[in-house]
């Protein structure tokens, strides 16, 4: 989970198993199979199944959960089993997402694994939380909290959401921790079948997947946890990781388009670039770029792009282009908001507020913006900007705590500069899970590695999930070095708020 932006060895599972674990405690039925969502790729099949509402009370109330499934292309005898993959959030789409994955797989992982996309509950084909409608997420200029001028607009429109999300789903929202979500995972596996299950989870997948090992460790067959969440800060602590992790991000970034001065004009120095941004922000805060992109729109929109140096370019050209009198491709960001964003964001807000406990006094999280601000600029406050958790505590339980018992070989991928999962979270991490072993992407600081960033990344990681190669200790890598353009494109998808 990410309060920035809105944006895993066994011996081999064949065909051969007889004998299914059944689900703990409850039983998901049949596959109701049906339509996929608009735009799925060929290939993907889309169903749902049945979970309890409340895993306490197997017999009580019940949701949906969607999912979805791309057959394994190979033979009986190269068949590793059911690969679930989970690209963050919490939120992002899975169903309907398997399909166009899996034509950017490797081969041989494509032929070893039935590919199945997963909702959360919540989100997309399951069950739905929908806490505001497009029309009024999508209003702009925001207020900006950090200013006094503007936090008590900040605090209204966040108390409303909050509302919003009791008002659509109030019986839920208790019930949308990460144990929870990793219980209905545990439902898919049982319902396609499968004795133990396989996971690749990016960002909050990977905590995701490490909740579910800590409750299943029996039933993992493989795990590649990539771009790695911090068990022990869960989720408040993330945001001072990320507010350290995005402002030297953003220092690198500076450095970046200091070096094309004269493609960009943004400043001769890694210190010019910086005041520079401080200065359009103040701009776009007083006067925004066609009456919709102000200063909170930047903060967005710049850690956004911080998430990977392949959107330096058009993060750098966007200001460039600002400053010169053409505010287009800002305004071009500040599209209408679709149903979808909003019930991602929905998912996102509720499933922290659900997993631990948040501060719920205005007083703490003023105190933090300041605190922010002063250490890491606007979008160290940006990032301390409270959220709907301050209205909507729905679980005061604590997280998970991981300890890796009884996990077999995992392996952990994750880059030294990442902003969005900083690496001494990754670090904790690692350390929680003793079975582990950790690739250290050297080079640049992307959010999001395994398929995306070249072959010493992807094979490592395809040898571990369809032969079980685990290195013998930890690894490095050196990642590519930033550049103005990538030709390839991610089959991650990178979170956003």
């Amino acid at each position: 989970m990410i309060r920035a932006v809105r944006v895993l060895l066994a011996g081999v599972l064949t065909a051969a198993v007889l004998t299914v674990a059944g689900p703990a405690g409850a039983d998901p039925g049949p596959i109701t199979w049906g339509g996929c969502p608009p735009g799925t790729a060929a290939g993907e099949r889309c169903g749902t199944i049945g979970a309890p509402l409340d895993h306490a009370r197997p017999g009580g109330p019940r949701i949906r959960v969607g999912v979805s499934k791309v057959a394994a292309s190979g033979t009986k005898a190269e068949y590793q089993g059911i690969l679930m993959v989970n690209f963050g959030g919490p939120g992002a789409a899975g169903v309907g997402s398997m399909g166009a994955l899996a034509g950017g797989l490797p081969e041989r992982l494509r032929r070893a694994y039935d590919l199945i996309g997963f909702d959360l509950r919540g989100r997309g084909t399951s069950t739905r939380v929908e806490c505001t409608d497009p029309e009024t997420f999508g209003r702009s200029p925001r207020p900006d909290p950090a200013m006094p001028g503007s936090r008590a607009a900040h605090l209204a429109a966040t108390r409303a959401f909050a509302d919003g999300c009791r008002r659509s789903a109030g019986d839920l929202l208790p019930h949308l921790t990460t144990r929870d979500i990793a219980r209905d995972l545990d439902l898919v596996r049982a319902a396609f079948g499968a004795d133990r299950i396989s996971i690749l989870g990016y960002s909050y997948g990977s905590y995701l997947g490490a909740v579910y090992g800590q409750l299943f460790p029996n039933r993992v067959h493989r795990m590649l946890l990539d771009s790695l969440v911090d068990p022990t800060e869960v989720w408040y602590g993330t945001g001072f990781l990320q507010a350290r992790g995005f402002d030297a991000r953003r220092h690198d970034w500076a450095a970046w388009t200091a070096e094309r001065t004269d493609r960009f004009h943004l400043g001769d120095s890694t210190a010019a670039v910086l005041a520079g941004w401080d200065r359009l922000r103040g701009q776009l805060a007083e006067h925004p770029a066609g009456g919709v992109f102000g200063g909170v729109e930047l903060d967005q929109y710049t850690l956004g792009k911080l998430y990977t140096d392949r959107n330096w370019a058009s993060l750098s050209g966007a200001l460039a282009d600002y400053a010169s009198g053409d505010p287009t491709a800002l305004i071009a960001g500040r599209k209408p908001a679709t149903a979808d964003e909003v019930n991602f964001e929905s998912v996102f807000q509720t499933v922290a507020c659900a997993d631990a406990p948040f501060p719920a006094d205005e007083a703490v999280l003023e105190r933090d913006m300041a605190v922010f601000r002063a250490r890491h600029g606007a979008l160290g406050a940006a990032i301390a900007a409270p959220g709907a958790c301050l209205y909507l505590q729905t679980n005061t339980a604590p997280p998970t705590r991981i300890d890796g018992a009884g996990l077999p070989g995992v392996l952990l991928v994750q880059s030294v500069g990442d902003p969005a999962t900083p690496y001494e979270g990754a670090l904790r991490m690692h350390a929680a899970l003793p079975s582990s072993r950790l690739l250290t992407v050297r080079g640049n600081g992307n959010h999001g590695h395994y398929l995306v960033e070249g072959s010493c990344v992807d094979d490592r990681g395809t040898a571990y999930l369809v032969e079980g190669t685990l290195p013998a200790t930890d690894v490095e890598c050196t990642g590519p070095a930033s550049a103005d353009s990538d030709p390839r494109r991610s089959p991650v998808p990178h979170p956003r708020r």
